[in-house]
C-alpha cells in the first residue's frame, strides 16, 4: 500500500496525560516508502536515511520535545543539476503548551508584547495529543539546503547572469544623475 504525502504518518503520536515523570522517548525510524513519501513531500530527489528521537517531558501543563533528526537526502546540483548528497543532524528543543495562541485573538488596536531577546515562542495544542512527526519533519525540512552545489563547482561567467546592482531602481535613478 502506498501513502500519499497527505496521508504520510510515522507514528509519533503522544498523549500528554499518559506521559511518566521521567519522560516519554519517542523513536522514529522510516522504511523505504516511507522516505520516497517523505522526499515527495519535502520536494527532494531522494531520502536515503532518516530517524530520529525525540524524548517528551512534562513542562508547565505541556510538554517539552527535546533530541535529534538524522538522515540524508539527495537532490540535484544548481549548477550541473548533479545528484548532491547532504547529511543533515539537527537538535530538537521545542515546547509546546495546551490552548491555543493569544495573539489569534487579538483585536483590533490590542497590543501584545513580544519580546525578541527571549527564547522561542512555544507551540499550542489542542486536545490530549501531540504529534511529533510534524515537528520532526519541519526541523528537517528546515536543514535542507535550498541551493546545494557540488563540492568545488562554480558558475561560469555566462551562467552566473545580470549583476543584480546593475538591475536595481537605484542604479536607473544613478544614471539620470548629472555630474
Amino acid at each position: 500500500m502506498t501513502q500519499r504525502p497527505d496521508q504520510f504518518d510515522l507514528d509519533a503520536k503522544i498523549r500528554v496525560d499518559k506521559i511518566p515523570s521521567a519522560g516519554r522517548v519517542v523513536t522514529i525510524k522510516t522504511d523505504a516508502e516511507q522516505r520516497a513519501v517523505l522526499a515527495e513531500r519535502l520536494k527532494v530527489s531522494e531520502v536515503t536515511d532518516f530517524s530520529a528521537q525525540v524524548t517528551a517531558t512534562r513542562f508547565r501543563g505541556g510538554i517539552q520535545a527535546k533530541g535529534n533528526v538524522s538522515g540524508t537526502i539527495v537532490q540535484p546540483c544548481v549548477v550541473t543539476g548533479d545528484p548532491v548528497s547532504q547529511t543533515i543532524n539537527e537538535a530538537i528543543d521545542r515546547v509546546f503548551l495546551p490552548g491555543h495562541d493569544a495573539a489569534s485573538e487579538a483585536t483590533a488596536g490590542a497590543e501584545i508584547f513580544v519580546n525578541l531577546e527571549d527564547d522561542d515562542l512555544p507551540d499550542y495544542f489542542e486536545g490530549d495529543e501531540i504529534d511529533l512527526a510534524d515537528l520532526v519533519i519541519e526541523v528537517f525540512a528546515l536543514a535542507i539546503d535550498l541551493y546545494p552545489r557540488k563540492p568545488g563547482v562554480e558558475l561560469t561567467e555566462e551562467l552566473k547572469g545580470d549583476d543584480p546592482a546593475e538591475l536595481s531602481p537605484f542604479a536607473a535613478l544613478k544614471s539620470l544623475k548629472k555630474d
